[in-house]
């Protein structure tokens, strides 16, 4: 008996691509960020607002996440469902409240603010690999931006 279901979405461009990812880096407060040190692979969900040059987000210094990237300033951040994949890698800079580039302004609406929490910094990832894809037609040409330049 065959499957039925409702026919494929027709595959995006790369141009309407990049606007809907732009649209959710905008609009989305919450990501899954993944690092990675002496433990192995470490997943967490964050808060996170962009600046639109970055993904910033707040952690306490202490934590797994924050350590990991004095280690090794690298991350993939995940937005959407699996549905609608959105996946950044890029450098990430932890940043002090005290200590923070005269280039950094907290975006509005980050939900964890360092510079009122004790013990809190930020996490400013650079954008430099992005993926976008909803359904396998997309997969082909997932790749939306490579070494910080957008394709479309």
């Amino acid at each position: 008996m065959p499957v039925t279901g409702a026919a494929p979405a027709p595959v995006r461009d790369l141009a309407q691509r990049k606007s809907d990812v732009l649209g959710t880096l905008a609009r989305d407060v919450q990501l899954w960020l993944a690092t990675s040190g002496p433990s192995g692979a470490h997943m967490v969900p964050l808060g996170c607002a962009w600046d639109g040059s970055h993904v910033v987000m707040a952690t306490h210094e202490r934590h797994r996440t924050a350590r990991n990237l004095r280690d090794n300033p690298r991350a993939r951040a995940a937005f959407g469902t699996p549905a609608d994949v959105i996946l950044v890698d890029g450098p990430v800079e932890v940043l002090s409240p005290g200590d923070l580039p005269e280039d950094f302004t907290p975006p509005p609406g980050l939900p964890l603010d360092p510079a009122r929490v004790p013990g809190c910094v930020y996490l400013r990832l650079t954008p430099q690999r992005v993926l976008a894809w909803r359904h396998r037609g997309e997969i082909p040409d997932r790749t939306l931006m490579e070494n910080g330049r957008w394709l479309a």
